[in-house]
């Protein structure tokens, strides 16, 4: 077996940290918010991230990276779980990174008509048309040194999860493939294209957790471990939404939970 750079480097494997952490509200009102979880792996050789985020992002993609001395020249590798507009919109900002795509997500994805719900049309469009730092990844492959794709179909379907193996904390990244807390302990998600591929692929990723003792990165919520036959978060969700409520009083009415 081949010695990867970074074990030739003397690297013990990545470390991870949230740059953006999920949050599992949606309005019925105003559509899907979109806030989504977007994580850096960084083994000193690679920087990766795990999804591109959505457009309001940019600003804290920016700072995030800029809390680790990085800048977005220095991202290697994204890594999309699905072609959701939330999980792929800004992987063109990174200049100097390889964009890894599902095969069958992206052909999928491309023969959905326009206007399709949470596709990004134009995304698509110059995923297919680059030849250069883009490559195509399927289930069952080590897409890097020590992260593996993972099938978990449901949500769309060719969604793919992301074991990470080579850390001294292993991490599963689901994606949407499970959004939240309530998904993983119930099996039930929200919006799925095919709610029995979803719930195998929620007792699959249960199973992984349970085998490996990893945590899982869910799409829309903070780190998650499965005990007990139930998810547990890492730390608690938090969120700070505002809006201005007039302009009789000139202040912007602030939630927090």
């Amino acid at each position: 077996m081949s010695t990867t750079r970074a074990e030739a480097s003397g690297s013990s494997g990545y470390v991870a940290h949230p740059l953006v952490e999920g949050f599992p509200g949606k309005s019925s009102s105003h559509g899907a918010f979109g806030w989504s979880s977007l994580w850096l792996l960084d083994d000193g050789i690679r920087r990766v991230l795990v999804d591109a985020g959505q457009p309001a992002y940019i600003p804290l993609i920016h700072a995030g990276l800029e809390r680790h001395g990085l800048t977005t020249d220095d991202i290697t590798d994204v890594l999309l779980t699905h072609m959701h507009w939330d999980h792929v919109s800004n992987f063109t900002m990174f200049g100097q990174a390889t964009t890894w795509v599902g095969e069958s997500e992206l052909r999928w994805a491309a023969d959905q008509p326009a206007g399709t719900a949470f596709i990004p049309d134009l995304h698509v469009q110059e995923l297919l048309r680059r030849t250069d730092r883009v490559e195509r990844m399927s289930a069952g492959r080590e897409i890097l040194p020590g992260i593996h794709a993972i099938d978990s179909a449901g949500h769309t379907p060719h969604h793919l999860a992301f074991h990470l193996e080579r850390s001294a904390e292993q991490r599963v990244f689901a994606g949407d493939a499970v959004k939240n807390a309530y998904e993983l302990t119930t099996g039930r998600v929200d919006s799925t294209l095919d709610a029995e591929a979803s719930a195998a692929s929620i007792t699959a990723l249960r199973s992984l957790l349970v085998d490996t003792g990893a945590t899982l990165v869910p799409g829309h919520d903070v780190e998650l471990r499965w005990e007990g036959g139930e998810a547990q978060r890492v730390h608690p969700q938090r969120a700070a939404i505002g809006f201005f409520a007039g302009a009789t009083t000139g202040e912007e009415d602030r939630s927090i939970g």
